[in-house]
């Protein structure tokens, strides 16, 4: 009787055990495919730092290889013509690669649903994609931030 009480608390231990670190496992995966971005003035060329305006805030999340990208911006100087996903590590300016829908206004939101290729689901995980708004004002971009975790 002894024995089997003895396996049995064992048995149960090792299961608590393994469903903790696959637990943690998972959540883990999970915040790895939810982020976040802050949009703030960006300026590209000295001409531009007295003449952009405005922040906002980003959520993505990445569900196998679509992204998801919601979020709502205010203050530009002129109204939004554009918003794109570039390719480029944090405070390096890099190529446009995916295009997201944006509000025609000095505010309003900007969303998408994108497929991304296996190389840019590395570069999203290594924190190397940024979201940008071009404006009327200020074509080269006025709000830029990067998807972190």
């Amino acid at each position: 009787m002894f024995k089997i009480e003895f396996r049995t608390r064992r048995y149960s231990t090792l299961m608590a055990l393994a469903l903790l670190i696959f637990g943690s496992t998972y959540a883990t995966a999970q915040d790895m495919n939810s982020l976040h971005g802050r949009l703030s003035p960006m300026p590209v060329t000295a001409a531009t730092v007295k003449t952009i305006t405005g922040q906002g805030q980003l959520t993505a999340q990445l569900n196998g290889s679509t992204l998801t990208v919601s979020g709502s911006f205010e203050g530009m100087s002129s109204p939004a013509t554009m918003a794109h996903i570039h390719l480029g590590p944090k405070a390096v300016p890099g190529p446009v690669i995916l295009r997201l829908d944006v509000s025609a206004g000095s505010s309003g939101k900007i969303s998408g649903n994108l497929t991304l290729s296996p190389e840019q689901i590395s570069a999203l995980h290594a924190e190397s994609l940024y979201v940008q708004i071009h404006s009327e004002t200020n074509p080269e971009g006025e709000l830029r931030g990067w998807l972190t975790h």
